[in-house]
């Protein structure tokens, strides 16, 4: 019960107070600097220099300097090193929520954001600008944001912008975009935000949220499909604006791991289309998504990270060198092979939010190489019997393996509002031309023409490389963002299914069914090379090192869907997935692109490895302060006022 003692001991009604220096005067932004210290750039512990924002840090000897000036609290914002775990995790009660005796008085937030040097924003949403209850109603800007709501770069542009809204609790969105005479909330957003510019930023953000027992979350450029980074009463650390591009040369040698060759150092905000960019000048390529406004350095590599470069590489985490972080007793410290190696394990693949705030990462980088492209379509038709089609479906999958082998990666759909169809789009050849693609695809080709089926839409493009690949594949206007019209499943498919026909077989019927109840199925081609120049020991779900597909399946609603339509909606979607579940047994799913509803989602989401990553958690962060569903240790903790089926982040965070 220490740290209740510790919340206990500091007055409320201090806590109420206007907050004092020396001599009773109040404390002001004026009198009082930013808690911060520069540290040397060569400080750091793992042999890269820090980028300029990290060399801000909060330390001792700052807190020290705000006791000596008597700066009143300045206790809430210290770290926390010498409590016993068992004694932390004895004194968990429910998150200090607005409305609560313990929720903190504005003039404890005033002196927060006085330390933060301005850094703290009071959560207000985007679209209240659109609604006559808000003292921000405008009509003019309320037009200006809906034109561009649905864009990720509005959404990663806001302190409370998401990519989807709807396990956030869709409590705010423009009149057009949201429920028939729905109002605007604050709902499942947080409460304040600290727009990070600084390691000393962040510290204080975690210390101050440690001690004074507040729900803490944080947000990159928002595109988790749970609501990772959404939760009432909370405050955010928002990293969006922790940018930088270093290349490290060609001859970099890392020496924690042994590494030598080119990488790249960059900061925990960076997109993925500068990152390319960058690489792609230098005659580079970079592990990363298809997905340009994604975040490498947040929940993507968290995650896992799968990437066109997958079956020549590996998975995005496997390329980490190392990562500077702020673990949540407010320490900043470097972590690689040789220190905090167990973190390090953790924080390649065991999930955002949950391990600490990464401000940087060093990424190993490749050779550019060309990649050549193929875009085909078939489907059910006069001349196509859907029996026909379907043998078709099972005999492209069938060459899964083999393409996979050779480097490939496919995103491929099957489409069944009416006819169904399949669509690949694109079939993508790394270190190919169009002419060894097409020696590559011309066995299948004749196999769908044997079958009667005529191949429509085929076209090879060839590139020089991934950025031009990813930007005529998938153009910026493709992707979406602020929507609330679905939930995703996933599942990843072992190869040994295709080793076995008894399995394939019973595979593609599940595959087949679920397509023709939902309507529309999306999936990937690819498996994560095996990769020694990497350290692949990390916590990246073990089911992936065996999969050669990677299927998703949705539910979806419309505009005008209620709470328990979406619960409804949400239920059948589980149910529909069991049969990929029955396929495919000890297997699991991509846990940033899957169900916030999974079954038995430890397994699932982690595999083998969850064990020793609940411990991990209680080793690092025995106060559970970063929390987010189906997070590792998640299930100690719940959100007041749920429905079954559609939880979202709108209620108190409390123990169980």
């Amino acid at each position: 019960m220490a740290r209740l003692a510790f919340v206990a001991a500091l007055s409320l009604a201090s806590l109420a107070l206007a907050q004092t220096i020396q001599y009773g005067v109040e404390a002001t932004e004026v009198n009082v600097a930013p808690a911060v210290e520069m540290v040397d750039a060569d400080a750091v512990s793992s042999g890269v220099d820090y980028f300029p924002y990290e060399l801000s840090q909060l330390t001792t000897d700052v807190l020290s300097n705000l006791t000596n000036y008597n700066l009143s609290n300045v206790e809430i914002f210290n770290f926390s090193d010498t409590e016993a775990a068992v004694q932390k995790r004895a004194g968990r009660v429910c998150k200090a929520y607005p409305g609560d005796r313990s929720w903190p008085a504005r003039p404890i937030w005033e002196l927060l954001k006085i330390l933060l040097g301005g850094a703290l924003i009071e959560g207000v949403p985007a679209a209240a600008v659109c609604y006559p209850d808000w003292p921000q109603y405008d009509e003019t800007q309320c037009a200006s944001i809906t034109s561009q709501w649905e864009t990720p770069q509005y959404q990663l542009s806001q302190p409370l912008g998401i990519q989807y809204y709807v396990f956030e609790g869709v409590s705010c969105l423009p009149p057009s975009l949201t429920r028939t005479g729905a109002n605007c909330t604050l709902g499942g957003m947080p409460s304040y935000v600290v727009k990070a510019t600084n390691v000393a930023q962040i510290q204080l953000a975690v210390n101050f949220a440690r001690n004074l027992n507040l729900r803490l979350i944080v947000k990159n450029k928002g595109h988790d499909f749970k609501a990772k980074s959404t939760g009432a009463g909370s405050l955010s650390i928002w990293t969006n604006a922790l940018q930088g591009i270093q290349y490290l040369g060609s001859t970099y040698r890392h020496a924690p791991s042994g590494y030598r060759g080119p990488a790249f150092k960059i900061g925990a905000g960076v997109q993925a289309l500068p990152l390319y960019q960058a690489a792609d000048k230098l005659g580079l390529h970079i592990v990363g998504g298809n997905t340009r406004t994604v975040g490498i350095g947040g929940g993507y590599i968290a995650g896992g990270g799968h990437s066109p470069l997958l079956s020549m590489h590996g998975m995005a985490a496997d390329q980490v060198l190392s990562m500077e972080v702020v673990l949540p007793n407010g320490r900043f410290v470097s972590v690689d092979e040789k220190n905090y190696p167990d973190l390090f394990f953790a924080l390649r693949g065991g999930g955002g939010s949950t391990w600490g705030i990464v401000t940087s990462l060093v990424v190993r980088a490749y050779p550019k190489q060309p990649v050549s492209t193929l875009t085909y379509s078939f489907g059910i038709g006069a001349n196509i019997s859907t029996d026909a089609f379907w043998k078709g479906v099972n005999a492209v999958f069938a060459k899964f393996p083999e393409y996979a082998d050779a480097g490939m990666y496919s995103y491929w759909s099957i489409s069944c509002f009416f006819d169904c169809s399949f669509a690949m789009a694109p079939q993508w050849g790394n270190n190919m031309n169009s002419a060894g693609l097409k020696n590559l695809s011309q066995p299948l080709f004749d196999e769908l023409a044997d079958l009667g089926i005529a191949v429509n839409d085929t076209v090879y493009t060839d590139y020089d490389g991934v950025l031009g690949a990813i930007e005529g594949t998938w153009p910026a206007a493709s992707e979406q963002g602020g929507v609330w019209n679905f939930n995703t499943g996933s599942r990843l498919f072992p190869r040994s299914n295709w080793d076995d026909p008894t399995k394939f077989a019973a595979q593609n019927t599940a595959l087949r069914e679920a397509a023709e109840k939902a309507g529309l199925m999306l999936g990937y081609n690819m498996k994560p090379a095996v990769n020694p120049s990497v350290n692949q020991n990390n916590a990246v779900n073990p089911a992936w090192r065996a999969t050669v597909m990677h299927a998703m399946l949705g539910a979806t609603w419309g505009q005008e869907a209620t709470p328990d339509d979406i619960a409804a909606a949400n239920k059948n979607l589980v149910e529909m997935m069991q049969p990929w579940r029955d396929a495919s047994p000890g297997a699991g799913a991509y846990l940033n692109e899957a169900d916030i509803n999974e079954p038995n989602w430890q397994q699932a989401f982690y595999g083998s490895n969850y064990q020793y990553l609940y411990q991990l958690k209680q080793k690092y962060d025995p106060w559970g302060l970063l929390w987010a569903p189906t997070a590792v240790g998640s299930e100690d903790w719940y959100v007041t006022g749920q429905i079954d089926y559609y939880p979202t982040q709108n209620g108190k965070l409390c123990p169980k």
